[in-house]
């Protein structure tokens, strides 16, 4: 992919009647961040741009809320929903008090850590992160330093489970725990209850709008956010998503790391 936006439609949002999308949601690591892992000021120019112009943006993200608040602080006063724990946490960018959560029971987290086998694993909770005995410092939301434990404890409910597993189980592994998975990033398992995924909490968030997603362009690099672009009356794949989101997208864009995302709003929405 070249510093140039690229798209299979003649660079042109695929809405009903080639209408202007109302919400746009993006990814953040892969995706908006850029290869510092930061909002880029070229892209927070776009981003409030587009906001300015009636378009409501929504961020959604793997990381845990107070990682992604972290990250997004130039994007601080854009009135954004965000989406975090990939899904299970629902909320606005700029108010902590999150509007929709979606949690698992410390057991049913204990038994599909069962079905995965000896893993590596961690836990985020609405308290914050718990890391099991053997689990690595890989993760981009940081969060090394959290309390450690053998086991899963009771007492609190948990957002999201993360494995690392060389394999990846098949779509259907976890249900014997009722439970769903996802991947941001290879050898990465993420697991979460039903209904805690990206695309449900962004069709609750269109719903509460009074909107569908005839009116979304989505953005997203890895299997996580796949949903997002299938559902999108526009999915934009990043240069440097794998290559079953980029099959699953309606356009692609320039990587992360030469403001794809900004690109192509400029292109299309200012």
């Amino acid at each position: 992919m070249t510093s140039t936006d690229t798209t299979r439609s003649g660079g042109r949002p695929h809405l009903p009647g080639g209408a202007r999308p109302a919400v746009l949601v993006s990814d953040l690591d892969g995706t908006l961040l850029d290869a510092d892992r930061k909002v880029g000021e070229r892209t927070r120019r776009a981003l409030t741009a587009a906001v300015e112009s009636g378009v409501h943006l929504v961020l959604a993200t793997a990381r845990p809320a107070w990682s992604a608040r972290q990250v997004l602080l130039p994007l601080r006063g854009l009135g954004a929903s965000l989406v975090s724990s990939n899904g299970a946490v629902t909320g606005d960018l700029d108010d902590p008090r999150p509007r929709r959560v979606r949690t698992m029971a410390p057991a049913r987290v204990r038994e599909a850590l069962g079905l995965l086998g000896p893993v590596p694993w961690a836990v985020d909770r609405p308290s914050g992160r718990l890391l099991g005995p053997d689990w690595p410092d890989i993760l981009s939301s940081g969060g090394a330093g959290a309390p450690r434990a053998q086991e899963v404890p009771d007492g609190e409910e948990i957002l999201c489970l993360m494995a690392r597993r060389a394999c990846p189980p098949t779509p259907s592994f976890l249900a014997p725990a009722g439970l769903c998975w996802t991947s941001s990033d290879a050898g990465l398992v993420e697991v979460s209850a039903p209904g805690a995924d990206k695309r449900a909490a962004v069709s609750w968030l269109l719903d509460s709008r009074g909107l569908d997603w005839s009116a979304v362009v989505a953005f997203g690099d890895a299997p996580n956010d796949m949903s997002l672009l299938r559902s999108a009356a526009t999915g934009v794949a990043m240069a440097n998503a794998v290559s079953d989101v980029r099959s699953s997208a309606t356009e692609l864009t320039a990587g992360h790391d030469e403001d794809g995302v900004a690109m192509w709003v400029e292109r299309n929405l200012l």
